[in-house]
């Protein structure tokens, strides 16, 4: 019945994929083709997880035939699809609307997570359940967010902290309530929130680095901040912990965290070498359960057993020499080709997992080695197109803040300047519009979205700015020269030195929107917002936001997309506040914390 259920949805979601995206007729025949194809490999969970590594995998319409085929066996293609084409959040016109009062900060809810905070750039996890078909029921009590969090956790000090939490009966609002309303304080006794669903002190050393869930929501992989690090799989249990200050440790009641010091492990092409790791995410492949991580010792990992037995490392490969200022980036792995691209900072690596151990696929120069950690973030593929994509707060001259796009081979880059290199901030990810998805680049008429500097180097270089990227038709290259410069709308009217988010598009079937959140990282001053773009064409340097929403401290972690409703509270972003406030100053989810937040897509409500 399962896998007959699963070759429904998979037939239903590409008919869907037809009629929204204008695919031609032969498309869908293929598309069908390739279904069947794929049949033992296309999602096996019952919901639609959402973790960092969705948005670093991208699966356009305008890839070849030959690498729909194989991009079909990746889970992350159908979770792309559902998501952005073929699925839509279902709610129960008949439950009836809470209405409360709208609050003039903007906001539908937010939480404490006490001391600690979610992570620089990094990004929530978000899990909705489905109940068949290629319909996802927005669901109260099974959908929910998960935020780690940046302390040390603790079930014996005074007061408690957890370092991974996770949040449920999320649809709710300040304006509208689909869940049912909780009343909690602060800030008001009538506020709409969420709950908590679990909080753990997991292990001994804070997590500053984005999760990853399994297919079925039951299990998330995370690495810890410990020297050396600990590649953990957290099994959860509803119930145990009642808020970030209050948590439990795992290990009894059903739940589980299994810790693998994994750098401190000797194995096939590598020596235990334990190191913590600053930047790099897990990267799960869910078709052999085995994850990619890499460490500040320079080396890469492959882990198996991840989520369906016992994670150990298989095998690692030296990507580096260890050096100053070189921190190894998130891996990405490519399903089609069979390479993983790994980034020392500043120049871009591929490798092949094989039976026994790695092989190298190539590397290219993007940034000086003069800068200080230039590239942070994952690299984005988008293999069925041919490319690879990075973002560097240094280019090769060290003078200019850039977007590079390298092909699979690595033996070309292009780089588009994006401002000047700024001054003690960082450059994080952009993201691509609907366009882009929809037809690819070689079609020239996608943008990638990206935050540099104030091209006026203006504040020495402290101010953040946005930038539309093109593409040339119909070898897909990035033009070099900007499509749109300098927008500074993104920030207040003074242009508060600061940087960005990570940027987020999604469109919901009609409107494409672009999200993004600014302040100064640590501070309680600056423009601290989120902005809403409607995309459906590519703006100026002129267009203002749709919608703004402040009182973000210290600007904003990276966001997580919800999903498309009819109902606002479950069409939502959810991230995290990066500063705290002294006690007495006002936050959106009280007095001098760091706060989880929850906002609509549409208005930002």
């Amino acid at each position: 019945m399962l896998v007959h259920a699963q070759s429904q949805t998979k037939r239903t979601c590409t008919t869907q994929i037809r009629i929204a995206s204008g695919i031609s007729a032969l498309f869908v025949v293929f598309l069908l083709t390739a279904n069947l194809i794929a049949q033992e490999s296309a999602p096996k969970g019952v919901g639609l997880p959402q973790d960092w590594s969705n948005r670093h995998v991208i699966y356009s319409n305008g890839a070849p035939f030959s690498a729909t085929a194989a991009a079909s066996r990746d889970s992350r293609f159908w979770y792309a699809w559902m998501q952005r084409t073929g699925n839509r959040f279902r709610w129960n016109p008949g439950t009836p609307i809470q209405r409360t009062h709208s609050y003039h900060s903007r906001v539908d809810w937010a939480v404490s997570l006490g001391a600690g905070y979610e992570p620089l750039a990094e990004t929530p996890a978000k899990y909705s359940f489905s109940t068949g078909g290629n319909i996802t029921t927005a669901n109260c009590t099974t959908d929910f967010v998960v935020y780690v969090i940046n302390a040390t956790p603790s079930t014996v000090s005074n007061p408690e902290q957890a370092n991974i939490v996770a949040l449920n009966n999320l649809y709710t609002g300040t304006s509208s309530s689909f869940c049912p309303n909780g009343a909690q304080t602060p800030p008001t006794t009538d506020y709409t929130g969420p709950k908590f669903m679990f909080s753990y002190a997991a292990g001994s050393s804070q997590v500053s680095l984005s999760p990853i869930l399994s297919e079925d929501g039951t299990k998330i992989g995370f690495i810890d901040g410990g020297n050396p690090a600990n590649f953990n799989v957290l099994t959860w249990v509803a119930g145990q912990g009642t808020d970030a200050t209050h948590p439990v440790k795992p290990g009894t009641g059903g739940s589980t965290l299994v810790q693998l010091p994994y750098s401190s492990t000797s194995v096939s092409g590598c020596t235990a070498n334990g190191n913590p790791t600053s930047n790099a995410s897990p990267y799960i492949d869910y078709n052999t359960d085995a994850a990619y991580v890499a460490s500040d010792n320079g080396n890469l990992y492959r882990i198996t057993g991840v989520f369906k037995g016992t994670p150990t490392v298989e095998y690692c490969i030296k990507v580096f020499t260890a050096a100053t200022n070189h921190v190894p980036t998130s891996p990405v792995y490519d399903q089609v080709n069979n390479v993983v691209y790994v980034s020392d900072g500043y120049s871009l690596y591929g490798f092949t997992p094989g039976a026994s151990g790695f092989t190298a696929a190539g590397s290219i120069a993007i940034a000086s080695t003069s800068a200080s950690d230039p590239i942070v973030l994952s690299p984005y593929l988008d293999s069925g197109d041919g490319f690879v994509y990075v973002f560097s707060s240094a280019d090769s001259t060290n003078k200019n803040a850039i977007v590079a796009q390298a092909n699979l081979a690595l033996t070309s880059v292009t780089t588009v300047a994006i401002g000047p290199k700024p001054s003690g901030e960082y450059i994080w990810d952009g993201d691509f519009d609907n366009a882009y998805w929809s037809t690819g680049p070689k079609a020239g008429a996608g943008t990638l979205y990206a935050c540099g500097t104030d091209a006026s180097g203006t504040g020495g270089n402290t101010k953040p700015s946005l930038y539309a990227l093109s593409f040339s038709s119909p070898n897909g290259i990035i033009n070099t020269t900007p499509a749109m410069s300098d927008n500074r709308n993104i920030n207040n009217a003074a242009n508060s030195a600061g940087m960005c988010s990570p940027l987020l598009d999604f469109y919901d079937g009609t409107t494409d929107r672009l999200f993004v959140g600014t302040g100064a990282s640590g501070a309680t001053s600056g423009a601290n917002m989120v902005t809403e773009w409607n995309v459906n064409t590519r703006i100026t340097a002129t267009t203002t936001p749709t919608s703004t929403a402040t009182g973000y401290w210290g600007g904003t972690s990276a966001f997580t997309i919800d999903n498309v409703s009819a109902e606002p509270q479950a069409a939502s972003i959810y991230f995290g506040t990066l500063s705290k406030p002294a006690t007495g100053t006002t936050t959106p989810c009280g007095s001098g914390v760091y706060c989880a937040v929850k906002l609509t897509q549409s208005g930002l409500q």
